[in-house]
């Protein structure tokens, strides 16, 4: 997973580079999209804070933090020696997927960060520096989920009782003992892989950058023209077709689902935790328990017995220059990694999606049996059903838009609670509690169960803990 992630974090950031290697002057960040479909543009703001200051404002804060860190004369302006604790441009790219910024690109020269000789590198020269190569920013990737057609294919063959080549609300509201026969590892979920053997989702990563100024068309073959627009100046008036998605990064991820829907499109919103803390938590044990020094070699000894060394962590945290990291200076970088990829957000838009993704409303790539049962609800409150059937030409596109921190190695909404027993027994992270998940007698399960719906809901195991 983390050889495929860091590829892909490639594709990326490549985005922002020249094929010479040499970085293009980028304009100050932006957050404004143009979704257009039939050249009527729909405009969405996305609104980011991070401990509840704007995110360029919070990023300003993060590059002003590496200069303090650098600076260890404190006199306000770098030198050649400091300048060797600054993370390159392209290393605070990567923390995004690393959890830190890794000693890749490490800047050799003054030069590389002032635009003119004559200067002194100040906060203000450093900020510049990491702006003009693209860090700091709202990273946006494309990609296009590849199995729509075949898994709506799979779900007619499935439901079609009566052969007719159509979804009626009757078949629909049998789905849940239909499509049983389907769940080949038993665990109440109808998976991508059941439906569609093989397949996996969402098929490939949103890997495809969306720069500032450019766009990507989003369109399935054979439909009207959507295409997304990255903005590369804010909005500057009230426009009828705007909508705003906030985004807020405290304790944790969080946001407001972004409510942008057209005749023939609809965008679906939501945040994911991401692996960024977790594999931060990782390094800052690893780093704790590692060598300080390399190992050296011993006759007889075997390599796996070694303990690994952080020896590649002196140059980056060392701050008094005496070749040897104390305590205090990896707790300094440390923390100052840990503001850092605080900050790092992605979003990841999937287009091309359609019945599936609007009957997985959790988007965990697997319908569960709450999902089953709500089939003809979620799709009539889509608008295409019609006289007790579903009318598949009328099914929209769908277009997912997922922010995380760090690279997502999945997409679903996972259900939150703070009810201990409730995250223990939903073993197969549906957000409800089924009768076989149950670990208590029947009576408990009954006394839980309050609609009598033969699972247990978040909000009906609060009521009762």
């Amino acid at each position: 997973m983390r050889i495929a992630l860091i590829f892909t974090l490639a594709i990326l950031i490549v985005g922002t580079e020249t094929q010479s290697g040499e970085t293009k002057p980028q304009p100050p960040a932006t957050t404004v999209l143009e979704l257009r479909e039939a050249d009527h543009p729909h405009m969405i703001d996305v609104q980011v804070t991070v401990d509840g200051q704007p995110f360029d404002d919070y990023w300003t804060s993060i590059f002003n933090a590496i200069f303090d860190f650098a600076d260890t004369d404190d006199n306000g302006v770098l030198n050649e020696q400091e300048i060797r604790l600054v993370p390159s441009a392209r290393a605070v790219r990567l923390s995004l997927g690393n959890a830190f910024t890794p000693p890749v690109a490490a800047i050799q020269s003054l030069n590389e960060i002032l635009t003119d000789p004559s200067q002194k590198c100040t906060k203000e020269q450093l900020r510049q520096y990491y702006q003009r190569h693209g860090a700091g920013r709202l990273l946006i990737g494309s990609g296009k989920l590849p199995h729509t057609a075949a898994l709506t294919q799979a779900l007619l063959q499935a439901l079609d009782a009566d052969k007719d080549q159509r979804l009626s609300r009757t078949e629909l509201q049998r789905a849940e003992t239909a499509l049983r026969r389907l769940d080949t590892n038993d665990d109440e979920l109808i998976g991508v892989g059941e439906l569609v053997p093989n397949a996996t989702y969402p098929g490939s990563w949103a890997a495809n950058a969306l720069q500032t100024g450019s766009e990507v068309n989003l369109s399935p073959s054979g439909q009207p023209r959507l295409v997304l627009k990255r903005r590369n100046t804010q909005l500057t008036s009230h426009p009828d077709d705007k909508a705003i998605w906030q985004i807020s990064v405290a304790d944790r991820l969080t946001d407001q689902p972004l409510q942008v829907s057209t005749s023939k499109t609809r965008c679906l919103s939501w945040s994911i935790p991401g692996p960024i803390n977790e594999l931060f938590a990782q390094l800052r044990e690893e780093i704790n328990n590692a060598d300080p020094e390399p190992p050296k070699p011993e006759k007889g000894a075997r390599s796996r017995d070694r303990r690994p060394s952080r020896a590649w962590l002196t140059p980056l945290g060392d701050r008094n220059g005496n070749g040897i990291l104390s305590q205090q200076e990896i707790d300094q970088w440390l923390g100052l990694q840990q503001q850092l990829i605080h900050g790092q957000l992605l979003v990841s838009i999937y287009s091309g999606g359609g019945l599936f993704e609007l009957l997985d409303t959790n988007h965990d790539a697997a319908l569960s049996i709450r999902e089953l049962r709500n089939m003809w609800q979620n799709l009539e409150s889509a608008a295409c059903t019609a006289d007790s059937h579903v009318e598949l030409q009328q099914v929209p596109q769908v277009v997912l838009f997922v922010v995380s921190q760090g690279y997502p190695d999945q997409l679903g909404r996972r259900t939150t609670t703070d009810v201990e027993w409730f995250r223990l027994m939903d073993r197969n992270r549906d957000g409800d509690v089924s009768r076989r998940e149950f670990t208590g007698s029947p009576a408990a399960f009954d006394r839980l169960d309050q609609d009598h719906d033969s699972l247990i809901s978040p909000r009906e195991a609060a009521r009762q803990d």
